[in-house]
């Protein structure tokens, strides 16, 4: 796929005699997924020779080329200017950061820990064993770092949500094994044997949520089970 394909497509529409409206959803439609993969939100026809690109990203620095004016964050574009070198779009493009994969809020509705057993402790607290405990993974494949807010959501009603942020810088990934976060005093901020859901907002870029469950149990913990999704996200 490449720009080229979508800029023939474009003109084959104009030659059926579709209307600019009707050709901007097909589009859409049609290239939506690859639009997404080239840091590009939605693609508008302007006018019979005019397009415009919204970008998912800054403009960081111009890049000088017949029929594109790029803006904050928009490219706009003469057909008749770049049909000979469609992809000097793509050249646009990396004129501008990106604002990361996924979305901005993510939650994970199905949280619990469940509290070890003596014996469990006990392994533990000597450095031995897996038990129980809930994880939750974030990747940011955006150019920026970003600050994510953790919300605790309980379903009882006598306990206090709970909340805590943390940074995950460009192109990078964390991994927060949930039963080891304190509070200010040092306490465990997730209560165990509690059912819970969890919210991960992102204030400055996309970012991406998986959550994940060990449980384990019988007879010296000989039973284990793993769960793994990803997280619901409102886009």
């Amino acid at each position: 796929m490449n720009f080229g394909q979508v800029l023939t497509t474009i003109e084959d529409y104009k030659q059926a005699g579709i209307s600019l409206e009707t050709l901007t959803t097909l589009i859409n439609d049609t290239f939506g997924d690859w639009l997404a993969s080239q840091g590009i939100s939605h693609l508008m026809m302007l006018g019979d020779n005019t397009l415009c690109l919204n970008v998912r990203g800054e403009l960081k620095h111009t890049n000088s080329a017949t029929g594109i004016r790029a803006y904050s964050r928009f490219l706009v574009i003469s057909l008749d200017q770049v049909a000979e070198e469609p992809e000097a779009i793509a050249d646009a493009l990396k004129c501008y950061s990106s604002d990361g994969d996924g979305a901005y809020v993510w939650i994970i509705p199905d949280g619990y820990m469940a509290a070890l057993t003596p014996a469990e402790q006990e392994w533990e607290a000597h450095g031995g064993g897996y038990f129980s405990h809930e994880s939750i993974c974030i990747s940011n494949t955006a150019d920026t770092d970003t600050r994510c807010l953790l919300e605790v959501l309980y379903e009882d009603p006598t306990l206090d949500n709970v909340s805590c942020e943390f940074e995950v810088a460009a192109h990078r990934s964390v991994h927060y094994r949930l039963d080891k976060l304190k509070d200010e005093n040092g306490e465990p901020l997730i209560a165990k044997d509690a059912p819970v859901s969890y919210k991960i907002t992102s204030r400055d870029a996309r970012i991406v949520v998986q959550g994940s469950r060990i449980l384990t149990s019988g007879e010296n913990s000989v039973f284990a089970s793993f769960g793994t999704v990803m997280a619901w996200c409102p886009q």
